[in-house]
């Protein structure tokens, strides 16, 4: 998992700071030369190194900060790295993807996750996810092919689902197909995000 946020977070990093590039390009609508670059670079890698959320990719950002520095290429250096990044997200499954989000449910908004079991009772809030549920929507190359049902007791469902939808890594899409008037237990479906997939069309 460590591995996986690792790349999220310096994809992220480096996206933002070509960016940040091409913005200004627009803005002025000039020709930039290299030493201007990289001083519009410098600035935010300095403020980008002080953020709690960069603290596991803070050394490459010393890196690339000091690239800047000597005037070097680092708006191609960017670029490699930008590549290296597309490469490296190919090889994570689609269970790696639902971990992570899993990961940010809980550490950014309090949402605990586990596995359900019919000897225990449901408690508000955790997001439960049936072991054979999982065994049938995941294929053996842990790639999702069946919608994954998922369990949560809330009061506005529709928060949830706002919360996965709006995932800044846009890899599910969540659906509220049902409550229970029992027990008010939410049932939400994870799709897959396919090329035609939108959170409209999953609604």
């Amino acid at each position: 998992m460590s591995q996986l946020k690792y790349h999220q977070q310096f994809s992220e990093f480096v996206s933002s700071a070509l960016l940040l590039i091409y913005s200004r390009l627009n803005v002025t609508g000039r020709f930039l030369p290299k030493e201007k670059r990289n001083e519009l670079l410098i600035q935010y890698f300095k403020k980008q190194i002080k953020l709690p959320r960069n603290e596991m990719i803070k050394k490459d950002i010393k890196s690339l900060l000091l690239i800047a520095r000597k005037n070097g290429e680092t708006e191609a250096q960017l670029w490699s790295l930008h590549a290296m990044n597309h490469q490296y997200a190919d090889k994570f499954t689609d269970a790696d993807r639902l971990f992570a989000l899993l990961t940010y449910l809980y550490e950014d908004h309090g949402f605990e996750s586990t596995l359900d079991d019919p000897d225990i009772t449901r408690e508000k809030g955790v997001i439960y996810s049936s072991e054979k549920a999982i065994e049938h929507c995941f294929n053996s190359d842990n790639e999702l092919i069946e919608p994954l049902p998922n369990y949560i007791i809330m009061d506005e469902p529709s928060r949830l689902v706002e919360l996965i939808n709006g995932h800044e890594e846009g890899m599910f899409i969540a659906e509220h197909v049902s409550t229970s008037i029992e027990d008010r237990c939410a049932t939400l479906l994870l799709h897959k995000v396919t090329a035609t997939s939108s959170p409209a069309a999953a609604q």
